[in-house]
């Protein structure tokens, strides 16, 4: 499938340009080696260990590793290595990367509060992953849905990847308005949404903040990651076993470029209007995927200015 990511400037008018998207190829390494000497395997042959960025690169894992019929566990690029970092559970996705930028914190989490949610005026707050919540699971498209029955962070995640979405985010203040506004409509006084704060980076020092633990992990078993096709999760290990390996390349498609305007006088920066069009782009351009970008304010859309000409 090809990835493709779109810009949008817009007016009355909307500008669209289309331009290629660097994904990644994973190859699997037949041969046991501890993971630094994967690393250093992977860094001469290739990029680097795997990175797992999504839902999507964890899909093609799955599938590679099953067409191989390989039951064994393997290495992949994610180590503890510090220091700990606010994350959103989704990874890299059309919002951005997996990384906290923008905050609206309550008050500032201790050091033991490694897991975050929202509370009913919108503020976020910290606590322990082992307190229970409701939480709110979000789709792709944006759409939303509140959990009245309460699960620990780990658990909500589950239940949310079950359903082919994750944890709510909101990385700009639009977004958090839109989800405390969800939020107001329920029963719940608070709720979890995808923060959560970790030691583990990956290898690449990729800013992906996808992790796809076992229920029971991460347990302090060691400081490296196994993927293990049995559970299509991971695991913390020594780093100084020996296991077979994925790398990855990365690889761009062909550049493409177009223009496309659409008038419209709504307003194009509310959600469900730029998500409904870009579910129909999806829906029309068939194994083409689509992700709107955004701008440096947080804004998906722009007005376009008039030009000179268009003023007289």
């Amino acid at each position: 499938m090809s990835h493709l990511i779109i810009w949008l400037t817009v007016s009355g008018c909307i500008t669209l340009c289309l331009s290629s998207y660097t994904s990644r190829k994973y190859y699997l390494i037949d041969d046991r080696k501890n993971w630094t000497d994967a690393q250093r395997y992977c860094r001469e042959k290739f990029d680097d260990l795997a990175v797992i960025a999504s839902q999507d690169d964890l899909d093609v894992m799955v599938n590679l590793t099953n067409a191989r019929g390989v039951t064994a566990e393997i290495w992949v690029g994610l180590r503890k290595t510090g220091p700990p970092s606010w994350l959103w559970s989704a990874g890299e996705t059309q919002s951005g990367p997996g990384s906290v930028d923008w905050t609206n914190w309550a008050t500032i989490p201790l050091s033991t509060e490694n897991c975050g949610g929202m509370l009913a005026d919108g503020k976020w707050f910290g606590t322990s992953c082992e307190t229970t919540h409701p939480f709110v699971c979000e789709e792709d498209s944006g759409s939303m849905e509140v959990y009245i029955e309460g699960k620990t962070w780990k658990n909500a995640q589950d239940h949310c990847r079950q359903l082919k979405k994750d944890l709510a985010e909101a990385r700009n203040a639009e977004q958090n308005l839109a989800l405390q506004q969800k939020l107001s409509s329920s029963s719940a006084a608070s709720v979890w949404i995808g923060l959560f704060r970790d030691e583990w980076k990956w290898s690449d020092q990729s800013p992906s903040s996808f992790r796809h633990w076992e229920s029971s992990q991460p347990n302090n078993d060691g400081n490296c990651t196994l993927y293990y096709p049995s559970g299509k999760s991971f695991y913390d290990r020594g780093c100084a076993q020996n296991s077979i390996f994925y790398c990855y390349r990365k690889e761009k498609t062909a550049e493409q470029f177009f223009k496309v305007e659409i008038m419209s006088s709504g307003n194009l920066n509310d959600s469900t209007v730029w998500n409904a069009i870009l579910n129909e782009l999806n829906a029309k351009y068939e194994g083409v995927k689509f992700q709107w970008k955004l701008q440096p304010d947080g804004k998906i859309f722009h007005k376009k200015k008039k030009k000179a000409d268009d003023a007289r």
